[in-house]
C-alpha cells in the first residue's frame, strides 16, 4: 500500500495535539468514510447546572448579540469565517447565529436550532425534545483563541430571553474529533449516548443508543 506525504504530514500533526495512537487512528477513520459509511456522532448535552464557570477579567472583556442576514452574507464574502450556504439556508429557515466579540472586535460565533429537527449530516435528521435547544458550528478565529469564548456563548445562549425555558442545549461531535471533545467537555458538555452510521455514503442506517433514545431523540425523514 503506497502512504501519500500528505496522509502521513496530517498524521504528524495531530499527533502533535493527541498522540499517534489517536492520530492514526483518526486518519484511518476519515480515509474510510471516503469509500463507506462507517461513522459514529457522539451526542453531548449540556444542562443549565453543567455551564462551566466564567472567568470574571476575561468575560468583562467579552459581548455577543445575534447576527444578521446581512452581517453573515457579508461574512461569508471574507471566507475565513467559514459560513457555508447550507448556513445562510439554515438562517432563512428559522436558525439563528450569535456572535461574540472581544473588545469590540468580531471574534467567532456559534448556531443554534430550536425548531426540534436538526440535520446533522446529509441524509441525516433527527428530533429534539422541545425543551432543548441544538447547539451546532461553533467557529472562533485563532487570534482569539484562549479567552474563554466557548462557554461565554453557552452561557449568553441559555440567558437570552428566546431560550430562556430550555433545559439546556444538545449537539454532537466525531468521535475521532478529540480536540473537540476535550474542548465541548470543558465547557461543560457531558456525553448522553451516540449514533452510529452504517451503509453507503448514499443510504445508510442509524442505530441510535438506549441513552440517545431516552432523551426523546430519533431519526426523521430528511
Amino acid at each position: 500500500m503506497i502512504v501519500s506525504r500528505q496522509f502521513l504530514d496530517e498524521i504528524k500533526l495531530e499527533a502533535s495535539r493527541v498522540g499517534y495512537g489517536r492520530a492514526i487512528e483518526r486518519a484511518l477513520y476519515n480515509t474510510a468514510n471516503k469509500f463507506v459509511c462507517l461513522r459514529r456522532l457522539e451526542i453531548i448535552l449540556l444542562t443549565r447546572d453543567q455551564l462551566a464557570p466564567l472567568e470574571a477579567a476575561k468575560h468583562a472583556m467579552l459581548t455577543s448579540r445575534l447576527a444578521t442576514e446581512h452581517e453573515l452574507r457579508a461574512m461569508r464574502a471574507e471566507r475565513r469565517w467559514e459560513i457555508s450556504d447550507e448556513l445562510i439556508e439554515g438562517f432563512r429557515a428559522g436558525d439563528s447565529c450569535l456572535l461574540s466579540f472581544v473588545g469590540g472586535k468580531r471574534a467567532g460565533y456559534t448556531w443554534i436550532h430550536t425548531a426540534g429537527r436538526p440535520r446533522l449530516c446529509p441524509g441525516l435528521r433527527i428530533s429534539v425534545p422541545q425543551d432543548y435547544a441544538y447547539n451546532f458550528a461553533g467557529f472562533t478565529l485563532p487570534e482569539f483563541r484562549g479567552y474563554g469564548l466557548q462557554p461565554y456563548r453557552h452561557h449568553e445562549i441559555l440567558s437570552r430571553p428566546e431560550w430562556r425555558d430550555r433545559k439546556g442545549m444538545l449537539g454532537y461531535v466525531q468521535c475521532v474529533n478529540w480536540s473537540s471533545r476535550r474542548g465541548q467537555a470543558k465547557s461543560g458538555y457531558q456525553p448522553a449516548g451516540s449514533i452510529s452510521l452504517v451503509g453507503t455514503l448514499d443510504r445508510f442506517t442509524a442505530v441510535l443508543s438506549s441513552e440517545v433514545k431516552q432523551l426523546g431523540i430519533r431519526r426523521i425523514d430528511d
